[in-house]
């Protein structure tokens, strides 16, 4: 009895004592400041609420102060907000527990651009980069109650007149080149010129232990025989010494992959520890598989009960960016899981004017938009800004490779000593945020420099000198070729570092040979839609052509009183100088001549989906040579005639109902050029697939005349030609103004593609009279539109009047008494969505249109 007493109390005493152990301390606990801030102009102290993250011009208009700045033409009203200082401050306390902890840090995640900082009437801090993260000491500085933190920005616009004169030699390129701020908040040729300021994310005080920082990075270093072999680097500065256990937890299921105990010094430690994952789930890009990810969490616990904690969504993979001499000239592509894998996709500009508008909601959108398009790659270019960590996990989750650019565009930087090293200080913060995720395919160092200033005549347009020419090219090698190569090979050493997109300039023949190719012949070069066909390189990074947003977005900048083409407002929404005159042309080559602003709207996202669908067919049936294609651009960062395939507000154009189909796994090629019709169809599939192809001649009755009906056994990821055939035999005894052709593959599984095309340009078709009728059915999120037509009606538009709204297809043609079901999401109601759908189509008569024509 005596031994069991004393086992109980001994016992007892164990689970007191484990019950008072301390509970582990955080290194770091967030104490935000986000809230009770007011601003004003520096020049003019009236003090109005602002948000925080937010920017200077939605706080003005939040206010009243100014109006819509994406209205009508107010932007040319509203420069002077980017030409004065401004101040922000907020006014907090802090507990008393706070000052416990021997270290307190203010946090900027992001302050655009110039800006000193001040804690109590004292410097805290001076800014100068958006693209960065700002930190302070100031525990000394605090106080308890009444703490005043104060933001002084310095107009970007007026620092760069001053810097430059400073600099003493002339920069090619914009007035953002000093600035290590977003090139495009200065103006592009499909954005206005907002030059903001603003603290535009979150602000905080970091209170810190006896630990300065800790780095975690997560990647793959090999997959073999049903083991993947990951690597986890740890990087903590210390204080004090102590003993730490590493631990990489499986969220999903609370199991421990792998721990290790290391010793911690004083100073600077660096750890690597290896560790296996048994029959991986890996990651597949969109397209190939499903995009597993693990949620790992690496967790560090001392002995003296201090813990860090860090989520990583992490994809198993292996991912390698190419690029090698080869017959050809120099490859460029991807390599995931040891498979060569063909890119579809675009490039993504900022979603907004002032970046801190986009919601969690957006992000979401555009992501689950480049989903359903079937792209397996977005291009973040390099005139806005990093995106936020939303915007690359939800990448990662759904199966998205990322082409990043470091954000330099389309001029030439200064190479002194204070702005590289704002630079690599940039890279290294960007580099190893973001070095994580596992779908970062390669970094770029920059958009269009290296071709501007080879192909441009920079040199001549700016007058610039032998000598001052020579100081400018060695500062651009020492960004490109030294500082940010050197910083991926540092801190990212598993990815692929690009020095600059394109190679070489689109009007040289390298550029069809080697790496990544910008093509702009079309367009910019006025050239034909067949240039498409002839200049295919080995990775198309950028290309397009523009089209009008849909009359919803129009309705967003101007009234319908001013809906006539090239209206005051419609020339404000239009920043390319010749954008208008240069869609009118390509649109007089297809025989049509716009009446109206809604026939413009129409022919214009009509022939933009026509061009860039051929340069999308020539680059996917040109693989294994060529292994990419994303074009200009994904999205608009506000209401603008643009190159976009989706408007500011998420309304597809035709571009993007094109887009999904030529991004199917499969794809029916038909091109007829020089008196030759060729079909391919192109398989991105790791195994073959069985079907049949079957090739029709259609007139518009809807009378069908076969030419070919065979099977057809497709090898894995090829481009296979299925049919040939000189043009003129095959189209000898037709009437090409009234037939189309159409290619169907059918696989085994009985899962359909298809492709058709007219022979004829749109407006040389005699297309009949034709009235379409429709039925408008309520289901959950939207209506089903049952339509007809009682002849054949080309390429037929829904749209909303002044909603917006998504159609699950769109710009689909009618055959004469067949049903067509078209799914639009809307939550307006019955009546209101009758009286707002709208229906065009390519013969549809200028007296049925509402908005017609005037000078």
């Amino acid at each position: 009895m005596k031994n069991t007493l004393i086992q109980i109390f001994f016992l007892t005493f164990v689970v007191l004592l484990v019950s008072c152990k301390q509970e582990t301390i955080p290194t770091f606990q967030k104490v935000e400041l986000n809230s009770s801030w007011v601003f004003s102009r520096k020049d003019n102290p009236e003090w109005l609420p602002a948000s925080v993250p937010g920017t200077v011009h939605t706080d003005l208009l939040n206010n009243g102060t100014i109006s819509n700045p994406f209205y009508g033409c107010n932007e040319y009203e509203l420069q002077w907000v980017g030409e004065k200082d401004w101040i922000y401050k907020t006014t907090f306390n802090v507990d008393s527990a706070t000052f416990l902890n021997p270290k307190i840090f203010l946090i900027f995640e992001g302050i655009d651009t110039y800006a000193d900082v001040f804690l109590n009437g004292k410097e805290l801090l001076h800014a100068n980069n958006m693209h960065r993260k700002w930190e302070a000491e100031c525990r000394e500085i605090l106080k308890a109650n009444d703490n005043i933190l104060e933001v002084h920005f310095q107009s970007a616009l007026n620092k760069f007149f001053e810097d430059s004169i400073a600099l003493g030699y002339p920069l090619p390129g914009g007035r953002w080149v000093l600035a290590r701020k977003a090139a495009y908040h200065f103006g592009w040729d499909w954005g206005p010129r907002f030059i903001t300021a603003g603290i535009y994310k979150p602000v905080y005080l970091e209170v810190r232990n006896c630990f300065k920082a800790i780095d975690i990075h997560l990647f793959t270093k090999d997959i073999s025989n049903d083991k993947a072999l990951l690597s986890v680097t740890t990087h903590i500065l210390s204080d004090i010494e102590d003993k730490a256990s590493i631990k990489v937890i499986d969220k999903k299921n609370s199991k421990v992959l792998i721990k290790q105990v290391i010793p911690i010094a004083r100073g600077q430690n660096d750890f690597s520890i290896d560790f296996t994952i048994n029959n991986p789930q890996l990651w597949w890009c969109n397209g190939l598989g499903e995009p597993n990810v693990y949620d790992l969490i690496v967790k560090v616990e001392t002995e003296k009960d201090y813990c860090y904690t860090k989520e990583i969504p992490f994809g198993i993979r292996t991912l390698q960016t190419i690029m090698e001499d080869d017959e050809h000239g120099k490859s460029l592509y991807v390599m995931l899981n040891g498979v060569p894998v063909f890119m579809k996709g675009a490039n993504y500009i900022p979603q907004h004017s002032f970046v801190s508008e986009v919601t969690d909601q957006q992000y979401q959108d555009i992501i689950k938009m480049a989903v359903e398009s079937n792209m397996n790659m977005l291009r973040v270019w390099g005139g806005g800004v990093y995106e936020k960590d939303i915007f690359y996990e939800l990448c990662n989750r759904n199966g998205i490779l990322v082409w990043q650019d470091f954000m330099f565009a389309c001029a030439m930087y200064p190479g002194n000593d204070e702005f590289v090293e704002n630079v690599k200080q940039e890279a290294i913060y960007q580099v190893k945020r973001l070095r994580n995720y596992s779908n970062i395919a390669l970094w770029c160092g920059n958009n269009e420099i290296d071709e501007g200033w080879h192909n441009w005549g920079w040199q001549k347009v700016h007058s610039i000198s032998q000598k001052d020419s020579a100081t400018i090219w060695e500062g651009y090698k020492r960004v490109f070729h030294g500082v940010l190569p050197e910083v991926v090979s540092t801190y990212d050493p598993q990815r692929f570092y690009l020095h600059t997109s394109p190679l070489h300039g689109w009007g040289r023949e390298e550029s069809m040979m080697a790496g990544s190719s910008h093509y702009w012949g079309v367009w910019w070069g006025v050239q034909p839609f067949e240039m498409y066909l002839e200049k295919v390189p080995r990775f198309m990074s950028e290309y397009g052509f523009q089209a009008m947003p849909t009359i919803s977005t129009v309705r967003e900048f101007q009234s319908e009183d001013d809906d006539f083409i090239f209206s005051e407002s419609l020339k404000c929404h239009q920043k390319h100088l010749t954008g208008y005159e240069t869609i009118s042309t390509y649109l007089e080559r297809e025989n049509l001549y716009p009446e109206s602003l809604q026939d413009f709207i129409y022919q214009s996202q009509l022939i933009q989906a026509k061009g860039i669908g051929l340069a999308i067919e020539a680059h996917r049936r040109a693989k294994p040579r060529c292994m990419g294609t994303l074009y200009w651009q994904l999205n608009d960062c506000w209401p603008v005639v643009s190159w976009s395939g989706t408007d500011a507000y998420g309304n597809w154009k035709a571009l993007q109902y094109k887009a999904r189909k030529l991004y199917d796994d499969i794809m029916v090629s038909i091109i007829d050029y020089k008196d030759v019709l060729e079909i391919f169809v192109v398989s991105d599939r790791q195994s073959e697939t069985q079907g049949s192809i079957e090739i029709n001649l259609i007139d518009f009755s809807g009378n069908r005349t076969n030419v070919i009906s065979s099977e057809l056994t497709l090898a894995a990821n090829t481009s296979q030609g299925v049919f040939s055939k000189k043009s003129s035999e095959l189209f000898a005894e037709i009437n090409t103004k009234t037939t189309l052709i159409e290619c169907i593959f059918r696989t085994k599984d009985k899962k359909l593609y298809a492709n058709e095309k007219f022979i004829e340009p749109y407006g040389n078709l005699h297309l009949p009279s034709v009235e379409i009728s429709t039925r408008i059915e309520p289901v959950t999120n939207g209506f089903n539109i049952h339509l007809k037509a009682n002849a054949f009606a080309a390429h037929v538009q829904l749209y909303l009047t002044e909603n917006h709204a998504w159609f699950n297809d769109n710009f689909f043609h009618l055959f004469p008494q067949m049903e067509h079901v078209v799914f639009c999401r809307s939550d307006l109601g019955f009546d209101e969505f009758s009286r707002q759908l709208g229906i065009h189509h390519l013969a549809i008569k200028t007296e049925n249109n509402k908005n017609q024509y005037n000078e």
